[in-house]
């Protein structure tokens, strides 16, 4: 293999593979860490160009520049992957003041001709290849386990292959502003073309974590409701299977919080639907704000919504539906120069398996919102059986007569 015969092919292919990416990064923006693989891969691209001129530019471009943005390209993409499993940005300006001082120092050593000054980017590769492998395996998490592993393989690889360079480039080539000759060492053209290939498969990586990030948002959309964020019906219904299951399993037990908003007709009526359907978006901010993160809240359809308290006996879900209650009863609701002022009624029942099941659960704790809604509304209303304690519950319904 031949230096000419290489590049051409590399850099067919990862144009190819840049414009796949990026196309994709463009038409779903949204998805933060295919932005960075995108810029990514159109700065390996540039880097790839001015490598492959090398004897036909000047070597500031194919060498130090080359240098610099392969480096830019690795942090981008490191950017990237932290993302999409750690689902925020990477933040630290450590790096980005690291980076900057990085060129500006090697920069000098390369224009100064200075020998072994690609130690200082080779090192810093090796360093990124690392970090990058860290993050995967640190916070690797479902549903991007899979993709993870086999990035954070390809990443060692990358270590491996970038390691016995750096090597082969501090024996034989320590000036990099004239490594003409490595063109014809087939040591150096067989470990670049390795490095090539693991681009290539680091870039099949890229679209397999969007994929999945999309699977994961169809996923989502599938099972919230589209105006409040909650679950939906059917999505609740499933955790709920899933949850009585455990319960009856381990033996804990589990809860549910069935509200409803009080007069909510009215405030349509008043203030119109578009309020009505702000109303139920700030309840399920203000609920979502005072639940735990095992726990699920789900829109049952209307004014209607549903809490599952996981490992949570009765007495203990009353109390929460009471502070539920008194949030919501003291929040204001701004729309419109209108604020809108509402309260709902709840019931709560525990899973009980000798005597129905999850369903029966769910129709006992309905039953005793309704029975709510009947002693003057503004209540939280437990299931009819023995073991439920309610703190308060002679004052809330002297309230409720009143």
């Amino acid at each position: 293999m031949d230096y000419g015969t290489y590049f051409f092919a590399n850099i067919v292919s990862v144009t190819v593979l840049t414009l796949s990416v990026t196309l994709l990064a463009w038409h779903n923006r949204k998805v933060i860490g295919m932005r960075w693989f995108a810029a990514a891969m159109v700065v390996g691209w540039f880097k790839l160009l001015f490598q492959g001129l090398d004897g036909k530019v000047s070597n500031v471009l194919s060498g130090m520049a080359a240098n610099e943005l392969y480096i830019l390209s690795f942090t981008m993409q490191m950017i990237g992957l932290h993302w999409f499993v750690r689902r925020k940005p990477l933040r630290d300006r450590w790096i980005f003041l690291a980076l900057c001082v990085l060129v500006v120092v090697y920069s000098a050593l390369f224009l100064g001709r200075i020998p072994y000054s690609s130690d200082l980017t080779n090192g810093t590769f090796l360093v990124l290849c690392l970090l990058s492998a860290w993050i995967l395996i640190r916070y690797q998490q479902p549903p991007f386990d899979a993709v993870a592993r086999v990035a954070t393989a390809i990443l060692l690889a990358d270590f491996l292959v970038a390691g016995y360079r750096a090597r082969l480039t501090h024996m034989h080539y320590m000036r990099p502003w004239h490594v003409v000759g490595a063109r014809t060492d087939p040591h150096w053209l067989y470990s670049l073309a390795a490095m090539a290939f693991l681009a290539s498969c680091m870039a099949m990586c890229f679209l397999w974590f969007l994929v999945i990030e999309l699977e994961r948002e169809l996923a989502e959309q599938a099972s919230t409701d589209s105006l409040t964020g909650a679950l939906n019906r059917r999505a609740m219904e499933d955790a709920t299977i899933r949850e009585a299951s455990r319960s009856i399993r381990y033996g804990t037990p589990l809860c549910v919080i069935v509200l409803d908003v009080d007069h909510f007709k009215a405030i349509n009526d008043s203030f119109g639907h578009a309020a009505g359907d702000a109303v139920l978006c700030a309840l399920v901010r203000q609920v979502r704000s005072m639940l735990r993160t095992n726990d699920l809240i789900a829109r049952g359809g209307g004014e209607e919504f549903t809490i599952l308290l996981p490992d949570t006996p009765a007495s203990t879900g009353v109390i929460a539906a009471e502070r539920v209650r008194s949030a919501i009863e003291n929040l204001q609701i701004v729309y419109d120069s209108h604020v809108i002022g509402i309260t709902i009624s709840a019931g709560v029942a525990q899973l009980d398996p000798a005597n129905g099941g999850w369903e029966a659960m769910m129709r006992n704790a309905d039953s005793a919102m309704y029975q709510a809604k009947r002693r003057g509304r503004n209540a939280v209303e437990p299931a009819l059986t023995a073991e439920l304690v309610s703190p308060g519950r002679d004052s809330r319904e002297r309230s409720a007569e009143a």
